[in-house]
């Protein structure tokens, strides 16, 4: 086909508009896991490595499960001292004084620290974009709701700050790479699928973005809705932890770490007596809350693909955003 002078200009103006999109980005990481975690820790390397300009703004210490929790009117400590000052934890992690004047951090605290702290301070302007996350495990249908990476999430969408949650399914070091590559490229095509001065999503919209188990077998991309599929795990009150295998699992894990027991064995039967006859929430596998439908999150997860799910701070987006978002990501699912 011959190359004509109009079509030269207009690949051209293609070109240049590209590059005007294309650009270093503000970005503003936070997440429930605290800041010291491999998956946020890989990102922020992965994004600056991108050209971005990154700051993070994470809980102190590990707030799952803590949705929109806010401590209001309340002191919090905010460590300052990570990373040249790039980053930050929000919140006092003495445990040693009395819990009255233990103030934790929540993910929503964080991500506004984030937004009305330190992003003004150090960009003079708001972000623009935050990531939530990648969060240590999935947040899939109506558990979304009380989760802390969705949380800090909706916030910034509630601010006017484009927001996307990641989840992982796993927190292991090689995942946390490949995970964040995809993350990597998500803002990528974000970036380049908008016109120069254009925000990265449309007002007040963010993106759920679930990963699977398997990265190095994924079977792509797909648009999903947040629908009511936990991933295969529902909560449920226990009238004695001691009794229930999950939470003494990861109570176990908790003191084996903290070298509080020199087996998993003797660190169980350690969590189980202090456990006993005290009751609480835990997670079940039970399959309390049913969805097969083909568009859910949870079951597209689990044929091995990464979703997808437009929300805007009340769980499932618009169908007009969705639309949008899909054509800004289309060449992702293809």
């Amino acid at each position: 086909m011959a190359i004509t002078r109009a079509s030269l200009l207009a690949t051209t103006l293609a070109l240049a508009a590209y590059s005007q999109s294309a650009s270093a980005l503000n970005i503003l990481l936070t997440n429930d896991d605290s800041w010291s975690t491999e998956n946020i820790q890989v990102l922020f390397s992965k994004l600056q490595a991108a050209g971005h300009n990154v700051i993070l703004s994470a809980p102190c210490t590990g707030q799952s499960g803590k949705g929109g929790a806010i401590n209001f009117m309340k002191s919090v400590s905010v460590d300052r001292s990570k990373v040249d000052e790039q980053q930050a934890c929000v919140g006092d992690t003495d445990t040693s004084v009395a819990f009255k004047n233990f103030v934790e951090g929540t993910p929503v605290m964080a991500a506004l620290y984030g937004i009305d702290v330190l992003a003004p301070e150090i960009w003079g302007s708001a972000p623009d974009l935050l990531i939530s996350g990648p969060n240590e495990g999935n947040n899939l249908g109506y558990m979304t709701n009380n989760s802390g990476t969705l949380g800090a999430a909706n916030v910034a969408i509630a601010r006017g700050v484009p927001a996307v949650a990641v989840s992982a399914a796993t927190s292991d070091a090689d995942n946390a790479a490949k995970v964040a590559d995809e993350v990597v490229k998500l803002v990528a095509k974000l970036d380049a699928s908008r016109a120069s001065g254009e925000p990265l999503l449309p007002a007040f919209t963010g993106l759920n973005v679930n990963t699977p188990e398997d990265m190095s077998n994924v079977a792509g991309y797909r648009f999903a809705q947040v629908g009511w599929n936990a991933g295969g795990y529902d909560v449920k009150f226990a009238a004695d932890l001691s009794t229930d295998s999950t939470t003494m699992g990861y109570v176990a894990q908790a003191l084996l770490a903290a070298g509080y027991a020199t087996s998993f064995e003797a660190a169980y039967a350690m969590a189980q007596q202090q456990y006993a006859g005290k009751a609480g929430v835990t997670f079940v596998n039970d399959g309390l809350v049913a969805d097969d439908n083909a568009n859910s999150e949870g079951v597209l997860l689990g044929q091995g693909y990464i979703t997808i799910s437009t929300i805007q701070a009340n769980v499932q987006g618009s169908q007009s955003k969705d639309a949008v978002t899909r054509a800004k990501l289309a060449s992702l699912a293809e």
